[in-house]
Parts: C-alpha cells; sequence; structure tokens
C-alpha cells in the first residue's frame, strides 16, 4: 500500500526499513513518482529520490465495558441539578478496566492475529467543555471545537490501544477488524481498514458541486463562505516510533504518561527533495452541529485545495470530506443524551513542494455556501549542510503528544497527516489565522536544521525579537536561549515548541524575528512572521 510520499535523504529510508526488536517494521524502497491526490509533488525536470512508506503496524483502539446492568454511579452530582432524568438517561455498563493482551483477541479478515502491542488509557466520567477534538482520515485532519456548545457529560471509559502485524495484501484490499475481550462488551474506533490510497473524495467528479468548486479554485473569487488558511514550509520528515526494544517481551506494555512509549523523531529533508507544506484551514459554518440521528441526506463538509505555479500550471492539489457521522460513544450509550453531532470547523493536511513560488487556493463547501481563501507561497531553497531554519508556526494550540497514539489508530497502518509538529512529547498545532487573543500569551513552532549533529556535538542557541509594526519600537528582545533540550540525540533537526509572553503587549500589529546560532559561530538568517493582538 503507498502511504506517505517521503521524499527524502537515505537516512530516512533507513530510519524506516531497520527496526528496532519490538518497534512496528516498515519497509521503504525507491520507485517512480507516481500521481496522489492527497499529495503531488512538482518533480520538476530532474529526477529525485522518492521513498514511498509501507508502514507494517495496525492500531486501533477498543472501550471495553463489562456485561453487566447498567449503572449511574459514576454521575456527578452536579449533573442532577440540571437534568435530573441523568441516571436515566447516562446510565452506562461498569468499564472493565485492568485487561492484558492475553484477555484479548484480535482478527483481521477472519484470521487471528499476535498482538504486539497493547496500551491502557482510562477515563473517569466528567463534564467536557471548551475543548477541541480531531479526526484524521488518510488525506488530512479534521478539528472541531466545542467553544459554543453545552456542556457535555462523558461517561467513564476503559479504553485499548491494540496493535499487530497485518497479513499481506494486495493494492485495493479492504480488510475487517474483530476484536473480542472474553464476555466483555467491546466498542472498536473502526472495524476496518483498506490498502489503497483512496479516501473520502470531496465529491464525485462528475457532481455539479464538484464542478463548483474547480470553477472557484480556478478564480480570484472568495465566494460566500469565509475561509482563512496558512502555509508553513519545513525541510523535515516525521517517523512515529510506538514500542522501545524490549528483549525476552512479546507486548509493549506501558503506562499512558510513560513518555518512552512514544518517540517522535524527526528528520531532516535531502537538499534535492521537495519541501513538507503544511496547510491549516479554518472556515465560518452556519451551524455548529448535525442534528442526531444524522439527516438522509448526508450532508458533508468539502475541501479542495490546488496549488498554483507562477506560470499558472497546476503543482498540486487536495480534496477530502467530512460527512456527518455518529460517534462511537453515541453507539455506546444506544443513543440516549445525544442532542448532535459537532462539524469540524478546521482541516488540516499537507504537499510536497519543490522550491518555487506558488498560489494556494483552498474551496470548501458546507452544504450552503461555497468559498475560498488564496495565499502566496514560497518554497526557498535548502542545502543540507547549512545551518538554517523553517518557517514559524505562530499562534496555535499546545496539547499532550500522548494523544497522537489514540489517533494514528484511526489511520494506520497509513500515517498521521499531516505530519505532526512534535517537540519534547508537546504537539504544537497551527491556526490558521495570525490574530492573538490580547491579555494572553503565544505559542509557535520551528525547527532548527544543524547538520553538525548528525556525527558530532554542537551547541545551539537562538534568540527572538518582537517589533511593534505602528512604532517600529522593539517590544521584545531575549538573549540567545539555549536549544539543548530540545535536541534529539543524533538528529539534524531540532524541533522548538514554546511560548512567547505576549500578554503586556498592546493591540496592534507585530513582527516576530527569529534567529539560530551554534558554538562554531555560525548564525541563520533571521526568520519571520506577522501577528495581530485583538
Amino acid at each position: 500500500m503507498k502511504l506517505a510520499v517521503f521524499a527524502v535523504s537515505v537516512l530516512v529510508a533507513s530510519s524506516l526499513s531497520t527496526g528496532q526488536v519490538q518497534a512496528p517494521k516498515a519497509t521503504a524502497q525507491a520507485v517512480p513518482a507516481a500521481g496522489d491526490e492527497r499529495s503531488q509533488p512538482d518533480t520538476g525536470t530532474g529526477e529525485i529520490p522518492t521513498f514511498y512508506s509501507h508502514a507494517r503496524q495496525v492500531l486501533v483502539t477498543a472501550s471495553v465495558w463489562k456485561h453487566a446492568a447498567r449503572t449511574s454511579a459514576w454521575i456527578p452530582n452536579g449533573v442532577y441539578k440540571r437534568d435530573p432524568k441523568a441516571a436515566e438517561v447516562f446510565a452506562t455498563p461498569p468499564e472493565a478496566r485492568g485487561l492484558s493482551a492475553n484477555d484479548f483477541r484480535i482478527f483481521d479478515n477472519g484470521a487471528e492475529q499476535k498482538i504486539n502491542y497493547l496500551q491502557e488509557a482510562d477515563f473517569s466520567g466528567m463534564d467536557v467543555t471548551r475543548t477541541w477534538s480531531y479526526h484524521p482520515d488518510i488525506r488530512g485532519t479534521w478539528g472541531y471545537s466545542f467553544f459554543q456548545a453545552d456542556v457535555g457529560l462523558r461517561p467513564p471509559v476503559a479504553t485499548y490501544i491494540i496493535g499487530y502485524i497485518p497479513p499481506p495484501s494486495q493494492g485495493g484490499d479492504c480488510h475487517t477488524i474483530r476484536v473480542v475481550a472474553g464476555d466483555n462488551d467491546v466498542l472498536l474506533n473502526r472495524t476496518g481498514y483498506c490498502n489503497t490510497d483512496g479516501g473520502n473524495a470531496a465529491t464525485d467528479e462528475g457532481s455539479k458541486l464538484a464542478a463548483q468548486m474547480e470553477k472557484l479554485a480556478k478564480s480570484d473569487s472568495h465566494g460566500s463562505l469565509k475561509v482563512t488558511s496558512r502555509a508553513f514550509v519545513f525541510w523535515s520528515s516525521g517517523v512515529l516510533s510506538l514500542i522501545k526494544d524490549n528483549p525476552g517481551t512479546g507486548v509493549g506494555m506501558a503506562s499512558p504518561a510513560h513518555a518512552a512509549n512514544l518517540t517522535y523523531v524527526v528528520v531532516v529533508h535531502d537538499s534535492r527533495a521537495p519541501a513538507t507544506v503544511q496547510i491549516a484551514t479554518e472556515y465560518e459554518l452556519w451551524r455548529k452541529v448535525w442534528d442526531a440521528p444524522c439527516p438522509s441526506d448526508n450532508p458533508a463538509i468539502q475541501v479542495l485545495g490546488v496549488v498554483y505555479k507562477a506560470n499558472g500550471e497546476v503543482a498540486a492539489r487536495f480534496r477530502d470530506s467530512y460527512p456527518c457521522r455518529m460517534p462511537p460513544a453515541y453507539l455506546a450509550l444506544g443513543g440516549h443524551g445525544q442532542r448532535g453531532f459537532g462539524i469540524p470547523g478546521r482541516f488540516y493536511t499537507q504537499l510536497d513542494l519543490r522550491p518555487g513560488d506558488y498560489d494556494v487556493h483552498v474551496v470548501v463547501a458546507d452544504g450552503q455556501r461555497i468559498g475560498q481563501a488564496q495565499m502566496p507561497l514560497r518554497v526557498n531553497p535548502i542545502d543540507d549542510q547549512a545551518f538554517t531554519i523553517s518557517d514559524i508556526a505562530l499562534n496555535g494550540i499546545l496539547r499532550d503528544a500522548s494523544l497522537l497514539l489514540q489517533e494514528a489508530a484511526f489511520v494506520s497502518p497509513a500515517p498521521l497527516l499531516p505530519t505532526p509538529l512534535v517537540s519534547k512529547q508537546l504537539q504544537f498545532i497551527p491556526a490558521p489565522d495570525a490574530k492573538v487573543q490580547k491579555g494572553s500569551s503565544s505559542s509557535l513552532y520551528f525547527e532548527i536544521y544543524e547538520p553538525l549533529l548528525a556525527d558530532r556535538s554542537a551547541e545551539v542557541h537562538f534568540r527572538i525579537k518582537i517589533t511593534d509594526l505602528k512604532t517600529g519600537s522593539l517590544v521584545v528582545n531575549t538573549e540567545p536561549t539555549s536549544g539543548a533540550q530540545y535536541v534529539i540525540p543524533g538528529n539534524e533537526v531540532i524541533p522548538i515548541a514554546l511560548r512567547v509572553d505576549t500578554a503586556k503587549l498592546r493591540s496592534g500589529s507585530y513582527e516576530i524575528a527569529i534567529q539560530a546560532s551554534d558554538s562554531t559561530g555560525r548564525e541563520s538568517e533571521w526568520r519571520t512572521a506577522k501577528f495581530e493582538i485583538k
């Protein structure tokens, strides 16, 4: 199965093809560039080494309850004040905690598989409000917010992430997954996967809406739906390692809080390869939730992205859709108490682009309206021996990177898309705009590329400046800060996610600038990004 396109150096191919004893198996092979709706790199006039990663590891998430009578003992007392019938509506069977790999059997296309990974994550019943949720598929990641929703109630659950190496299959094959845990009740986050690059197409190619979206993408019109989008350029790829080398045991067992259980290594691209361009998009929804159950007309959010070269030719494109779907929690509760399903308001994906100037058009349709965002994009060339830094992804969400493992269980054996931006067990999720709320700090992410780290140590520092664009005054000017705590041993890329104190800055427009330096006296260029405080 062709999964992720890694146009990278031999270092990346080696990282993927040589695994630890218990690590997920992966192979990489050089093949000619092929058409891929998700990511179509501009190959230019010269051949470049392209590696397709075939990750032979399937993850699935199983929520397990005891086969017993429902109980309401877990419901917080405060819930009864707003819903006197909570005990009747939200009662659930007791969760089955403390299970081991021996308590599970997993079947792929009806054939039992050997479990090589198991992790338990338990959650208590609680009120849930003001959170972002993310749903990945093989073409990108959808994000939806509950900031405008009523306080929700999450029942207690015992969740197990189960992994196995799937049997060989031919391109286009689809597999079913079934999990048995004794006489317990089991709910899976998915019941199968397909050995194909196919996915949710934004629309059928011949449909009227597809034609409208294509037509809008070729125009300068913004349409009736407000769409905001930003792009960030990185010269790196990521490798997600799920299990540490653990001789003598057949299953990797770890606490969810055990940081060593999730290792996300970032590796530098070869200078001949295209850059990784991540695109974050947001759009204004005409409603926040779909009704429950899903309407018969099966509404969906549609996204189409087209990247044009300076001469008007198409360099790359992507498309995806998010239909109304019933979440597992709805099924687990028998449909009780579900008022509606959240509609995603953001979409994240990535493309491979060679150096050059581009125009990026992102078209979104929400079932009622259609609109697009347009932005210029410049991808600069990189010298793989140069000391430099990536774009600055300013303004976003920082969260615990251990959540990536559960999200990987939605798409494996395909990789998460876009490549997660991870630094010191924190994941940075960029916002589609650069507007920072007044009185708050701002998070950012960037990467330092230091070739000297590949074979010997070098001390790396970075400094940050912020300029008030209205007055021209320098409002933040830090001393050089050591990057040692962000270094991945033996790796040429230093991924840095941090918070910048902008709480005392007044409303207005600003520019942030970051420069890196090392102990040999080399300095990178100053990389800049603009933002607003409102």
